[in-house]
């Protein structure tokens, strides 16, 4: 029998904690081996940091605050240690590309749920004739993470709405692109600044376990790219933590030629959902649409899974981290033109 692969938690927040613990423990195939959190208490199989490195897990994945990253990453790479890192994996492309030839003969990989998706692999496998335009969006009625938290400032998070859902919006969209080259690039971002109270009633991300208090907020609750590719390929992107709709609610639709793919649904936790997820498809004379399951988690399980197999040495993660690049790209171009580029840490060092 195959002893099973051993994983690390870098971080006991709530997506360590919540969403890849769980499903780790549950997989035939791996076990955790080590947990480090220097502030969080309660944790299960903690270690110190240098007993973390030496415990020397098969795979280590990195769940803390988005400004530690790059840094993390970087330490455990030099210790020969694959390591997968929640997104975003990084604030910049110079951080990219460090993190990418640190990673030469061991292994990177960044969570990529979203692209899991069964209802975006349909999609995917469904798309009219290009170029393409995609318009591409991820709004909630209401759910600020945690107002006045590491989540909500600009220095420890580097962005807001754009940088946490928009990353999902940006890999499945630009997959659908077929991540063309980036020609121009335009984003607005809305910021409410000073303390924040939540304008709705469900003005917190309330399924995270978020605490309803007040606090600073200096990153965007709302934003929207427009990006242009060589090829005429086009996209609008647009992700909120709080809008106008009443359902939180994830779309993309699809348009080239006279023929256009809409698909609606809910991604993520949240249990204000779309009610009838569908894939609907209109063409010349003819329209169909098709109701999807909503398995709640499903994603994060292909996840855990793609974690397995990268561990186990059988997934192509250069491919995957190939991949990310685009999105590090789009979203970096984005803040820059939004004026409010990301605040990179000032060492990468640990």
């Amino acid at each position: 029998m195959t002893a099973a692969l051993r994983v690390g938690l870098l971080g006991y927040g709530w997506v360590n904690r919540t969403v890849w613990l769980p499903r780790i423990r549950r997989h035939p195939r791996l076990d955790l081996a080590a947990v480090h959190d220097p502030e969080a208490a309660g944790v299960p199989a903690a270690m110190s940091w240098t007993g973390f490195l030496d415990a020397r897990p098969d795979v280590v994945v990195i769940g803390t605050p988005n400004h530690t990253h790059a840094a993390l990453a970087s330490a455990v790479l030099e210790r020969g240690i694959p390591v997968v890192v929640e997104k975003p994996l990084c604030l910049s492309r110079a951080e990219f590309d460090t993190l990418a030839e640190r990673a030469r003969g061991v292994g990177l990989l960044v969570s990529r749920a979203a692209v899991r998706r069964e209802d975006v692999r349909r999609l995917a496998g469904a798309l009219p004739p290009g170029p393409l335009t995609v318009r591409a969006s991820w709004l909630r009625a209401g759910g600020v993470p945690r107002p006045g938290s590491w989540f909500t400032g600009r220095a420890t998070a580097g962005g807001g709405a754009l940088l946490d859902l928009g990353w999902h919006l940006a890999d499945v969209a630009l997959g659908l692109l077929g991540r063309p080259r980036l020609v121009t690039v335009a984003a607005e971002l809305r910021t409410p600044g000073g303390e924040y109270a939540g304008g709705h009633t469900a003005g917190r991300a309330a399924w995270r376990g978020d605490t309803a208090g007040t606090g600073p907020v200096d990153v965007e609750v709302d934003g929207t790219v427009r990006a242009e590719f060589e090829g005429g390929a086009r996209l609008v992107l647009r992700a909120a933590w709080e809008s106008e709709v009443a359902t939180d609610r994830t779309r993309f639709v699809v348009e080239g030629g006279a023929e256009r793919r809409v698909l609606t649904g809910t991604f993520g936790f949240s249990p204000n959902r779309v009610a009838e997820p569908a894939l609907t498809a209109w063409g010349p004379g003819s329209y169909r649409r098709v109701t999807l399951p909503d398995p709640v988690g499903r994603e994060y399980d292909a996840q855990v899974e793609a974690i397995a197999d990268f561990a186990s040495g059988t997934l192509d993660w250069e491919a995957e981290l190939a991949e990310s690049a685009a999105v590090v790209d789009l979203l970096e171009a984005a803040y820059r033109a939004s004026g409010r580029p990301p605040a990179l840490p000032e060492s990468t060092a640990v």
